[in-house]
C-alpha cells in the first residue's frame, strides 16, 4: 500500500514549525493550523526557545484547540521530563532515540526521519515503527533539518505504511505543497523555514507565507 493510499478518506492538516513568540502563535491560530511546534534544547537553531517561553506559548494554542509539538534532536530522559512538564501534547525527535528512552517517554511520539532518498534501511527502519505503540506518526525530513530543501518524493511511494500517521517536511513552501500533497497525500505537511522571511537574519514567521501556505495546502481536493 502506498502512502496515497493511507490517507485517502481525509484533508492534509498542517503543522507549522518553529514557533518562537506570541506574533507567531497569533497567526498560527488565525489561520487555524492543526499542529504548532517549537524547537527546544538545540541551541544551533536559531527557533530554539526555553521552557518558560514555551510555556507562555503553548497556553493560547491548547485555548484554540491546536495541538502542540516539542521538537527535539536527541534527548535525554531530562530533556524530555521538561518537555512533558511544560504540556506539549506531542514529542517530535529527530537523531538519536534508545529503547530506555522509548520505553520512558510518557508522550505520542512522532518520529522523524531525515533522508534524500527512502533507501532500504530507511524502509527497514520504517517497519520497525510501524510495529512500536508509542509512535504516533512517522515524519520524513529532507537531510539536513530546516534547510528548506525537498527530497525525492516519489521514492516514498515504496512505503507500507498502515498503522501510522505521515508527516512530511523538508524544503516544503506555499509553491509546491498541493503538489506534495498531490504526490503523497500525506496526513500532515509540516513547514518552517518555507513561511519565513526572505532576510534569514528575522526570527519568526511571514504572515503573507504562512497564510498562502496553508490555503495552498487546503484547496487540493
Amino acid at each position: 500500500m502506498s502512502l496515497i493510499e493511507i490517507n485517502k478518506d481525509a484533508k492534509t492538516k498542517v503543522k507549522i514549525c518553529g514557533l518562537t513568540s506570541i506574533k507567531d502563535v497569533s497567526l498560527v491560530i488565525r489561520e487555524k493550523a492543526d499542529y504548532a511546534g517549537m524547537v527546544m534544547f538545540f541551541e544551533k537553531s536559531k527557533r530554539n526557545i526555553f521552557k518558560d517561553k514555551a510555556r507562555t506559548l503553548i497556553k493560547p494554542l491548547k485555548e484554540a484547540g491546536i495541538n502542540t509539538v516539542a521538537v527535539v534532536v536527541s534527548p535525554s530522559q531530562e530533556q524530555v521530563e521538561i518537555i512533558e512538564e511544560v504540556g506539549f501534547d506531542y514529542i517530535q525527535i529527530h537523531g538519536d532515540l534508545d529503547k530506555e528512552l522509548l520505553e520512558n517517554i510518557r508522550l505520542p511520539i512522532i518520529r522523524a526521519l531525515n533522508l534524500k532518498v527512502a533507501d532500504e534501511k530507511i524502509v527497514k527502519e520504517v517497519q520497525e515503527l510501524e510495529n512500536e505503540d508509542k509512535i504516533f506518526a512517522i515524519l520524513f525530513d529532507a537531510g539536513i533539518p530546516g534547510s528548506g530543501k525537498t527530497f525525492d518524493w516519489n521514492s516514498l511511494k515504496k512505503m507500507d505504511i498502515k498503522r501510522k500517521k505521515v508527516f512530511l517536511a523538508g524544503g516544503l513552501n506555499k509553491d509546491n505543497v498541493a503538489l506534495a500533497i498531490k504526490t503523497l497525500n500525506p496526513d500532515v505537511v509540516d513547514v518552517s523555514s518555507g513561511v519565513e522571511f526572505d532576510d534569514a537574519s528575522i526570527v519568526g514567521k511571514c504572515e503573507e507565507k504562512l497564510v498562502a501556505f496553508i490555503e495552498n495546502a487546503r484547496k487540493v481536493r
